[in-house]
Order: structure tokens, then sequence, then C-alpha cells
């Protein structure tokens, strides 16, 4: 029995435990004892069901926690996914089956232009009139959206122009989840600046840089289009070819930068001056074509021609200076000269070279006897070249005299050609070496074989002869003859005031600071300048007041016409008189007699030369008769 209730019996029976029957006892016992088996079996099953349920707890709480790391990653994930998509450079929008968008990027609002709540706003039918309203070609993009949503096919690129000058890439892709159509991926790329670029690249394949005219490909596709037209309507057709006069002289005096603005300038004169459906094209360099379509004769022509050249009268600025510049034209009609695009450019260009040998700011029609011309002149160049490389040239030397003492002073040196044993004189091929370029390379030839020549005339004789050297205009421009002559004379040991050189007006007279300064660096290395050709061309004393020159040479033709009249001799004496007064020396080529000989004596006249006088003869000669002791 339980002691407790053991002693609460004897202490109510007072100590008196017989009292109470031993059944009742051991009754009593045992329900205690069974109490106690069922409360310790109690506490066993409760402290079983705790563990479980604590188990059960705590794996719980591993899947909460377990959900909750899934969660924060998937999290993660969604928003690198966003910020991925967000990064990107096309925009991104998904549309369900029903028209609606359900999700986008930040890239797409901004090439919408658009929040995000405008944005989930619309159906299909807002964002057709959004597209109809903003893109050039709405409909194609509309199309490619119902097709991709009606037929679950995906779509080709398709470029979009936007009015406000963007242009977009687009491509729908139908969206499928599980076998079942979801709607589309609808992916925008701006392709603006490619197609900017796109668009200047095909502007500069067919545009002259410099001017923004039509260059020669364009020029040639429109003039096959229009000779086409021509042919379909029996119209006339003309191509004029134009070239800048002495353009080179203003690149070498302003140097290119001035030279490209003058011809932007001159590009804009002549624009203005054709009529509007008239095509103007810049080939390159100075070098211009104009294409004039359905015009009625060549009277209309001519009267475009002459509003071409009427453009340029007015002199040009460049900087602090005025230059003024003329046109050469030459002309090719359709379909007289020809009936194919390359055909009249040729001949066009034909008729512009016959307008430069023919003095220039003109223009010349094609006609047969030019492209005969043309022939002689690239064979002509062609036979320089070989004269040059083969030694067909040589020089001979006609001796300068003294009019009052009689004796050789210098002499001029001259060039001859022994063109496959025809000898031809200077006349004959100097104008075209010097049209074509080869005189400066022919000018370096003769130059140095005069050098050579001085030099063995002073190893045998011990004298210098001077001698005096024509310098055609283009080699004194645009050549190096200050920097040719000093090399020689250091390579030949001769001294620079054994050379004279030769130039005639048309050598300064278009650019007359550029020449002074040329001239002056000649006179400062000791080299002696003599004005040629005097008393043709413009011959005036005022920029003779202003040059580094030291003689006069009255021009044969001028001494010619004494014979006819009493009042060249009064002029020419004036003339001799001036220049004497200016501290230069006269001498007269071309003397034939003896009685224009005794008439310059009387006129003062210092020296002279010509075939009465003295023929030209060959170097050895020269020594033989006037330098040998």
């Amino acid at each position: 029995m339980h002691k407790l209730l053991n002693r609460q019996i004897k202490n109510y029976l007072n100590g008196d435990s017989d009292r109470v029957p031993d059944e009742f006892l051991k009754a009593i016992d045992q329900a205690y004892k069974r109490a106690e088996e069922e409360r310790q079996w109690y506490e066993k099953s409760l402290s079983l069901t705790s563990d479980e349920s604590r188990g059960r707890f705590n794996h719980l709480q591993s899947k909460l926690t377990e959900l909750e790391q899934v969660k924060h990653e998937l999290e993660q994930s969604i928003r690198k996914l966003r910020v991925t998509m967000d990064a990107g450079y096309d925009g991104i929008i998904q549309i369900n089956s029903q028209g609606i968008p359900t999700a986008y990027n930040d890239t797409a609002l901004q090439m919408l232009n658009m929040s995000a709540s405008e944005f989930l706003s619309l159906n299909f039918f807002k964002i057709s009139r959004l597209l109809g309203k903003n893109i050039r070609n709405a409909e194609i993009v509309i199309n490619q959206i119902h097709k991709v949503l009606l037929r679950q096919e995906d779509s080709s690129n398709i470029l979009v122009e936007h009015n406000d000058g963007r242009f977009f890439e687009c491509k729908a892709k139908a969206l499928e989840l599980d076998g079942q159509t979801q709607g589309l991926v609808w992916t925008i790329k701006d392709i603006t600046e490619l197609k900017l670029k796109e668009r200047e690249a095909r502007y500069l394949a067919y545009h002259d840089e410099l001017t923004g005219l039509p260059n020669r490909t364009l020029f040639s596709e429109r003039l096959e289009h229009a000779l086409e037209l021509a042919k379909r309507k029996q119209e006339y057709l003309a191509v004029v070819f134009l070239d800048l006069d002495e353009f080179k002289t203003v690149n070498d005096t302003f140097g290119h930068a001035q030279g490209d603005l003058l011809l932007q300038k001159v590009a804009k004169r002549i624009l203005v001056a054709l009529r509007e459906h008239d095509t103007f094209a810049r080939l390159g360099g100075d070098e211009f074509v104009i294409m004039l379509e359905d015009v009625e004769d060549r009277e209309a022509i001519v009267n475009v021609l002459d509003r071409v050249r009427h453009a340029l009268d007015a002199p040009i600025t460049l900087g602090t200076s005025q230059i003024y510049i003329t046109p050469s034209l030459g002309v090719a009609i359709y379909p007289e000269d020809g009936d194919q695009a390359e055909e009249l450019l040729k001949k066009a260009d034909m008729a512009m070279y016959n307008s430069k040998k023919h003095g220039k700011n003109t223009y010349s029609f094609y006609s047969n006897h030019l492209e005969k011309y043309s022939k002689y002149r690239l064979s002509m160049r062609t036979s320089l070249r070989r004269a040059l490389r083969n030694d067909e040239f040589y020089l001979e030397y006609q001796p300068k005299f003294s009019l009052t003492e009689k004796s050789m002073l210098g002499v001029e040196a001259l060039i001859r050609w022994n063109n496959k044993d025809t000898l031809m004189s200077p006349a004959e091929f100097i104008g075209e070496a010097e049209s074509n370029g080869m005189i400066i390379p022919i000018s370096q030839w003769v130059l140095e074989q005069v050098c050579r020549d001085i030099a063995q005339w002073k190893c045998d004789s011990n004298y210098c002869c001077p001698v005096s050297v024509n310098v055609s205009p283009r080699y004194f421009q645009h050549g190096h003859l200050l920097d040719d002559l000093q090399k020689l004379v250091e390579q030949y040991g001769i001294s620079p005031g054994c050379i004279e050189i030769e130039l005639t007006e048309q050598a300064f007279i278009s650019d007359f600071e550029n020449a002074l300064k040329r001239m002056q660096a000649l006179n400062d290395i000791g080299v002696k300048i003599s004005i040629d050709d005097f008393g043709t061309g413009y011959s005036s004393f005022n920029y003779l007041m202003k040059l580094p020159v030291h003689q006069l040479k009255i021009d044969t033709s001028f001494i010619r016409s004494l014979e006819e009249s009493e009042i060249q001799h009064s002029l020419l004496a004036e003339i001799i008189k001036i220049a004497h007064i200016f501290g230069l020396s006269v001498i007269a080529e071309g003397v034939e007699d003896e009685h224009i000989a005794q008439l310059l004596t009387s006129f003062d006249c210092d020296q002279a030369q010509g075939f009465w006088l003295g023929a030209p003869i060959a170097a050895e000669q020269i020594y033989h008769q006037f330098l040998a002791a």
C-alpha cells in the first residue's frame, strides 16, 4: 500500500490499524498498484507521442527551410532573368493568344516610348492603332503578329521604319507550353545606326564627298537610263565635259584646302546655272560632266553652255584673295556622235581638250577630226616618253652677239628631236609636251645637258659661256626648277651665273605674287632671268618694275614688222629706251639681214641673234668656233 495512504488511515483510526480488515487494505493496495501502473503507462505513452511529434515537427521545419531556399533561389533567378532581359539591346514582348501583352522588358518600353502601365493596358486593337499612327509600314507588322497568333507559325525578320526616322528589325515566334500555344514572343532590334551607315555608304558610293554632286558611277547609271529614254522618244541628248582652266595653279598657290573650297563654290554656281532636270556630276579633280536631256538643237545646248561660263565670270573669294577661274567645255550629242554612254563621255572629253587647245574659257562640239587629234596626242605622249628613254633629244646652241662690238656674248639652248630619223623642231612637239605634262621631264633633261656642256666648255677653255634656257610655264609653276638647278650646278661644278632662264609672260601673269617669289629665289642664287617674246601678249612695263629680271627679248614677229611700218620703228626705239631706264638690256631675236641689224644698232639695242648672225650648231662646234683659244 502506498505509504501516504497507510499513514492517513492510521491517523484516522488513531493508530488502531486492526480495526481495518486486511481484505480492504489489500484491495486498496492493489487499486493503487493498478493506478501506478496505469500512470507509468500513460507517462510512457505520452513520452512516445511527444518524440514522434517532435520528429514530425522537425521534418516539417526542414521542409519549410528547403522551400524557403528554393523560393529565394527562384526569386533570384527571376531577378537575374529580368536584369538580363533589360540589359539586352533587343526589346522583348510577350503577347497571349488573345492579343494582350503579358510580359516585356525595359528596352521594349523605351523603344515604344511607353510606361509599364500604359503598355499593359494595350490589346490587339490598341496595338494595331498605335502601330498605324507611328510606323510607316504598320500593315506589315500587324500582319506579322496576326499570322503568328492565328497560324502559330514563326515569322521571318521584317524591317520597320518609324515616323521619327528610327529603324527596327522585328521577328515574332509562337510561344508553346506543354504543347499548347500560349501566344507569341516578339523581339524588336533597333538597327537605326546600321541603316544610317548603310544609307551613308550608299550615298558615298554614288556621290562626290567634296561637292555632294553625283559621282561617275551615278552619272553613268543616269546616262544609260536617259539614253534608253531618248531612243524611245527619239530626242536629242548632250554630254558636256567641263574642266577648270589653270586649277592646278590655284592648288599649288593656295594649297589643297583652298582648292577644295574653290571646287565647292564652282559647283554651287554651275548648279544654279543649269536646268532643274539636268544632271551635274564631278568625275574627280577639276573635271565635271553635265548631261542635258530633251534638248531641241545646238542652240539650246549653247544657251546652257553660255550660262555655265557666265556663272564663273565673277571672281571667287578664297580667304583674302579674289580668284578668277574659267571653264573649258566639250560637247558630244546623241545620236549623231554616238549612242553609248562611254562613247559620248570619251568624245565630250576630246572636244573639251580642243577647247583647251584653242585658248580655254570656251566650248567645242565633237567632230571626227578630234578623234584623229586625240589619237595623235596619245601617240605623241608615247613617243616623247620613248624619246627621253632612248636619248633621241639633242641640243643645238645659237650664238647671241653684241651689236656694238660684234662679239659673241653667250648662246641659247635649242632642243631638237631625232624622231625615227625625222628631225623635229621644238615648234612641232613642245606645245603638245606642255599640254600632256611631258614638258617637265624634257625640261629637266635640257637643264642637265646644258650644265654638262657648260662644264665641258669650262674644262676645255677655262671659260664659263653663258647659256640661256627656255623654261616652260608649266615647269616654272609646277616643277622644281630651283631645286633642280641647285643640284645640277653643284653636280657639274659650274657657276649659277652661267645660266640664264628665259620666261614668257604666261609663266607669271596668272599668279604674279608666287612667280615673283620663285624669280627672286633664282636671282638670289645668281641665275639671271630674261623675259622672252616681249612685244606679244600683255607686254607691260608695269610688271617689269617689280620682277627681278635683267633682260628683255624682243619677239621675232615684232622684229619682222620693222620692214612693214615706220610706226614700229618708233615703238621699238621707245621700248628699248624704257628698258634701259629700268636697267634692262635688250636682245632682238630673228635678225635675218644686215639692214635690220643696223636699224637695231641705231636704236641702241644691246644684243641680237638670228640665222643671219649665226645658225644653231652643236656644242662641239660652239667650242671650236667661239670658245677655243
